[in-house]
């Protein structure tokens, strides 16, 4: 791991208890790494997750965080309480989504595997697999592109099944393949698409270490809030 902090100085560091930090890194929110009982976070996760700006309050439950990225991204969709649907709505029109994202993190929990090379073609034509981050950029008109790598969600329910036929080894965060893992209640929502929302993947690139995708996702979670605002002023996106 590159520059890592402890527990007690990224919970400092993002205003939150080392409780809080401590379920993000093992829920897959920040990138970290266990060692015996210790917790250790990437700093540039830290700081990316700063960028974000301070949780302005309780995280949304998985389902909900899904339906409001799907808002987020003009999409229609069912299986959502019309009361739930107008308060996601709302809270998207008044704060934005750049600032309600650091209160997205139970859309997934994630987790890095390492593939053989010559299997990340077949794992990027997975239909199981929901792609995101920098295996959905170029979809979504983001300037990045990669080949070696792949990103994107999967039911958590599927991933003993999906592990075994692509021979996947459980890794650090230097793995070559990312799995966000959809509570099985909120995947309903998502069921048979091959890409991640708009807002998702915009998201899952704001969080990366990575200095360049980090830098994409901003970007792109900012374009998403200034459609927004054009709609809700009457005037064209």
């Amino acid at each position: 791991m590159i520059d890592p902090v402890s527990i007690p100085e990224a919970a400092q560091a993002l205003g939150l208890s080392s409780a809080r930090v401590r379920a993000m890194a093992s829920h897959g929110q920040l990138s970290a790494t266990k060692i015996g009982a210790r917790w250790l976070v990437e700093r540039a996760a830290v700081e990316q997750r700063r960028s974000l700006g301070a949780h302005g309050g309780r995280p949304f439950a998985s389902h909900n965080a899904w339906a409001l990225l799907l808002l987020a991204s003009g999409e229609e969709f069912e299986g959502i309480d019309p009361s739930v649907r107008s308060r996601l709505r709302r809270a998207l029109e008044l704060e934005g989504l750049e600032r309600l994202a650091p209160r997205l993190g139970l859309r997934a929990k994630v987790l890095s595997f390492s593939a053989h090379p010559g299997e990340i073609p077949y794992l990027i034509d997975e239909p199981a697999l929901m792609k995101s981050s920098i295996s959905a950029a170029a979809s979504q008109g983001i300037g990045l592109v990669s080949g070696r790598e792949v990103d994107g969600y999967l039911q958590e329910d599927g991933l003993k099944k999906f592990a075994e036929r692509h021979a996947l080894m459980a890794a650090g965060l230097e793995g070559n393949v990312h799995l966000r893992l959809v509570p099985d209640q909120a995947w309903g929502l998502l069921d048979k698409r091959s890409m991640a929302p708009a807002a998702a993947v915009a998201l899952d690139l704001a969080e990366e270490p990575d200095s360049r995708s980090a830098k994409a996702g901003l970007k792109a979670l900012r374009e998403i809030d200034r459609r927004h605002r054009a709609r809700r002023n009457g005037r064209k996106p």
